[in-house]
């Protein structure tokens, strides 16, 4: 499967745990994402020449997502095992714990981009996202998660001819401690006429002291260090891509930008309420890419370019997630 494919498919499908195209992953990220939040972020990538035309790159882009609870359920009780060997077998077995949450989420996002292609300056490019999103604590204390959504992402000029997009996830979340985690599942995505199931795998384990080594393949390798409580700073190499439709001579077309890059992140959780991040960035790959039309060549490469993004999450109580991670699997 191609780098961009893989790009678009991470953009569509792993924006809820949470964007992980453009973002990081570890089990505070995964646990927020399960949690009533309001997430609002700003990226901004200066110009940057495209090899083969004449034009530059720019985008400067804002996203907020919403994350609501619909129903939840947490139920401990004790039931004895008496085919368990041992005193420890025993206990662990003999637990009878149900947690399940079901929680709804809105997104929406606003892009302007710059090609230089044609006397079109500046595009606008929108998407909006609704869905649904699940745990469930199974007997072998694993946290199946699932999501699906249904998405739209148009030029300005193309709403009056918007393409519904689908996407989803499953899979399973081991925790073995606070910071030794693995997830693996399936993630499928249906844009526009382009159906991409892949699956993935990913988690972080520790490397001693302060350091974490953070892994979600086919998306992103890292390298994390805690200095304190509450700040962490990540550095590694991600795919990032998105998809959107636009008006191109006359006629709807979809816009793919697909990139690699190398990344530094620092969060910081200023209290139980508010947390903020930052992330400088460098494209080492990056191009757009236009289908749905007869011109030759349909692929762009651009020059490599910087990357500034950050954001601030605004967190509303507490989920079953957190109660699962911070009572019974750590």
């Amino acid at each position: 499967m191609s780098g961009l494919r893989i790009a678009l498919l991470l953009w569509s499908c792993y924006g809820w745990l949470p964007q992980l195209s453009a973002q990081t992953f570890d089990i505070e990220q995964f646990e927020q994402a399960f949690r009533p939040r309001l997430r609002v972020d700003g990226r901004f990538q200066p110009e940057s020449a495209f090899r083969d035309t004449t034009g530059q790159l720019s985008m400067l882009e804002g996203t907020a997502v919403a994350t609501f609870p619909l129903r939840s359920h947490f139920k401990a009780g004790l039931q004895l095992d008496t085919a368990a060997r041992g005193l420890k077998g025993l206990l662990k077995n003999s637990i009878r714990l149900e947690a399940s949450q079901l929680l709804g989420s809105v997104r929406v996002g606003a892009r302007q981009v710059q090609l230089g292609f044609d006397s079109i300056g500046t595009r606008q490019l929108y998407t909006a996202s609704a869905g649904l999103m699940g745990i469930k604590l199974t007997r072998k204390h694993r946290v199946l998660f699932w999501s699906a959504n249904v998405n739209a992402s148009e030029e300005d000029r193309t709403i009056d001819a918007l393409v519904p997009r689908f996407n989803g996830v499953i899979g399973k979340l081991r925790v073995n401690g606070l910071r030794k985690q693995f997830f693996y599942g399936l993630a499928f995505s249906y844009t526009d006429g382009l159906a991409l199931p892949v699956p993935f795998l990913g988690g972080m384990a520790p490397l001693g002291g302060d350091w974490t080594f953070h892994y979600t393949i086919p998306a992103q390798v890292a390298v994390g260090l805690r200095p304190k409580e509450g700040t962490r700073f990540l550095l590694g190499v991600n795919a990032d891509g998105f998809r959107s439709g636009m008006e191109w001579q006359g006629e709807r077309v979809n816009m793919n930008h697909a990139s690699l890059r190398a990344f530094v992140n620092v969060r910081h959780r200023i209290n139980r309420t508010f947390q903020m991040r930052a992330d400088v960035g460098y494209a080492v790959l990056q191009s757009a890419r236009f289908s749905g039309t007869d011109l030759r060549p349909n692929r762009y490469p651009a020059e490599p370019a910087l990357v500034i993004s950050a954001g601030v999450n605004v967190l509303f109580g507490r989920s079953v997630m957190q109660r699962l991670l911070d009572e019974v699997l750590k």
